[in-house]
């Protein structure tokens, strides 16, 4: 097929109208199996960057020197290393399997031309060496499919490759001067200097204040939005690989897949390479500030795989523990058991912590942030615990005197007269049947014994009794005796514990005369 003498006049006028071109003979004319009918339908910066993609990949260790020229009526880009033209009329590419370049499956010239006249963009030019090809659209074939029809010349051979077309569209123009920054290279005018680089995975900071950008395999997939960050990530992982093998047209990351390469960012460049004193993560966490509230996807892949972050002297000086707390979770502890977590007395230590924390004025950050070194109110809760563990330890507990057990005798004894049931639950001198074994430690330090019997909730059942209290009233002995061996049945505040509590100071009341007989006993003693 030949298009008329006229049209033929145009299209050598397009190509004279290229600077450097003198000469366009016509040779021929082709129609492609590619229409208009192909569900393609490209943005202005997906057209800009697979056209521009083709100069990336012919000129790669050039790249800086791709020229792009936006005319008021015209869009021209020029680069030194040239290839074959013919190769953009064929489906297919010689591209797969290579590490360096980006296109893959051959489509992308080919759906870029086919975005562009859906947008009524017309006529675009390729040019290599002596070759140049103008791409129009021909006549309805089948049901409305318009063929692209290829156009081809020869010129006077030129020492460069060139893509030209004839446009007004200022979103393509703007699309074509941002182009090349979607392309990674080291002088791509996004990047600023390095900050750390570790096993093919590299850190920059990002030239935007507002915003920074993701890298994989050579090409922009993502803005990461409110931290000045670049992240390069130059070989496969597989993790990212087999969710992205169907996108031929190298779409943006998905919020999970954006989440996935994080992780391999955090895992892979930081996690052995090292994390304490590292450039990258302080910048990370000093330009993120005014969304450390409100949290990061980056920052939560940070944290979630940090190693002795919290050692880190410059990080632990950016969150001021009288400003900041963050919140309490199971995940971000290792040193309570799942049902400890649960446990009512760790659920309302964190309440009333977490409580005086906001009325202090702090601002709450998430979970991850205790890998910072941001105190929550549940490594509050762990600290409070070992150095009670270590105190006791280090004090003297000792066993009841022959004096103390006489006491406790008595009073188990007045237990048993008022209520039986209860007295039976616990095995002691007279009782050898119940469940729990009768244990009474006498404490010499007053300051002491409040945490002694926190942390019996952890070990045993174990009763501690401060010496001062056994020169106190009967009835201030009992009450204390009774409520410690209530215990067994919940912790402060438990329904359970509550309910058995009730009963035995009803039944106290009811029996007030067996108390009352005791008590004579007890001074006695």
């Amino acid at each position: 097929m030949k298009p008329e003498n006229k049209k033929i006049e145009i299209y050598k006028n397009l190509l004279l109208n290229i600077p450097g071109l003198k000469q366009a003979d016509y040779i021929k004319t082709v129609e492609s199996s590619v229409t208009t009918a192909w569900g393609v339908n490209w943005s202005h910066d997906y057209i800009a960057r697979d056209i521009l993609q083709n100069f990336r990949d012919a000129n790669l260790k050039e790249i800086d020197k791709i020229e792009i020229q936006t005319q008021e009526d015209q869009i021209l880009v020029s680069a030194k290393n040239s290839f074959d033209i013919r190769k953009l009329f064929y489906m297919g590419s010689n591209k797969a399997g290579d590490d360096e370049t980006i296109g893959e499956y051959g489509e992308g010239f080919k759906a870029a031309c086919v975005s562009m006249f859906k947008l009524g963009i017309n006529d675009p030019i390729s040019i290599s060496g002596d070759n140049a090809i103008i791409i129009s659209v021909g006549k309805a074939v089948v049901d409305g499919m318009r063929p692209l029809i290829y156009h081809y010349f020869k010129i006077n051979k030129q020492n460069s490759t060139i893509f030209s077309v004839n446009t007004y569209d200022e979103k393509l123009k703007k699309a074509f001067k941002f182009g090349m920054n979607h392309f990674w290279y080291e002088e791509n005018s996004l990047v600023g200097p390095k900050l750390y680089e570790y096993n093919d995975i590299a850190a920059y900071k990002s030239k935007s204040n507002k915003e920074g950008y993701i890298f994989y395999r050579g090409i922009m997939r993502n803005k990461i939005p409110h931290i000045p960050i670049v992240i390069n990530i130059d070989k496969k992982y597989a993790a990212i690989e087999n969710k992205i093998k169907a996108d031929r047209d190298r779409n943006s990351f998905s919020s999970k897949l954006t989440q996935t390469f994080f992780s391999i960012y955090a895992r892979s460049g930081f996690y052995w390479g090292g994390m304490k004193n590292n450039p990258a993560i302080h910048h990370i966490l000093k330009t993120s500030k005014q969304i450390w509230p409100k949290g990061h996807q980056l920052l939560s892949a940070i944290g979630s795989y940090s190693r002795k972050l919290n050692e880190d002297v410059v990080i632990r000086k950016m969150f001021d523990n009288k400003k900041y707390y963050c919140e309490s979770t199971y995940n971000y502890t290792s040193d309570l058991t799942w049902s400890e977590w649960y446990d009512t007395k760790t659920q309302n230590f964190v309440i009333r912590k977490d409580n005086k924390f906001k009325k202090d004025g702090r601002v709450k950050l998430p979970s991850y942030f205790s890998s910072f070194g941001v105190q929550s109110s549940l490594s509050q809760f762990v600290k409070n615990r070992k150095a009670a563990e270590e105190r006791i330890k280090k004090t003297k507990t000792a066993p009841l005197t022959f004096k103390q057990k006489k006491a406790v005798n008595l009073t188990l004894d007045c237990i048993k007269q008022v209520a039986p049931s209860f007295s039976k639950i616990y095995k002691n001198h007279t009782e050898q049947e119940g469940i729990y074994e009768l244990n009474i430690k006498m404490c010499e330090s007053k300051d002491l014994l409040g945490q002694l019997k926190d942390n019996r909730a952890y070990n045993d059942k174990t009763i501690f009794l401060n010496k001062e209290l056994f020169k106190s009233s009967f009835g201030r002995f009992f009450s204390t005796l009774a409520h410690e061996m209530s215990h067994v049945f919940g912790e402060d505040g438990q329904r359970e514990f509550s309910d058995i509590l009730t009963h035995l100071l009803e039944q106290a009341v009811l029996k007030n005369k067996v108390i009352g007989q005791y008590s004579k006993k007890w001074k006695a003693l």
